[in-house]
């Protein structure tokens, strides 16, 4: 399963980051083991203090640390890949 956020910048300057592609094929493998969220907003404050474990974050929040073989990405409003939310505090164990 490929899925793909996106992160737009509010106006009250936090971070939304929303499933674009793959919502439904998350919502099958998860469905009626975890809470679904929509989105998940972050403040400035806490992307800029979890900044080395942005992965972590964002799999715990979509439940994908669960499943196997699950890929994705992050892309801004403009369309361009946000390499932060690669880093994991686990990097170094894998």
């Amino acid at each position: 399963m490929h899925i793909e956020f996106v992160e737009k910048v509010n106006a009250d300057v936090n971070f939304e980051i929303t499933i674009q592609k793959g919502l439904e094929g998350l919502r099958t493998e998860i469905a009626g083991k975890y809470p679904m969220p929509k989105k998940m907003i972050l403040t400035k404050q806490q992307k800029k203090e979890n900044m080395e474990g942005l992965m972590d974050i964002l799999t715990g929040a979509f439940c994908l640390q669960e499943m196997q073989n699950v890929t994705f990405i992050v892309r801004n409003e403009n369309g361009k890949i946000l390499d932060e939310y690669f880093n994991s505090l686990y990097s170094e164990l894998r």
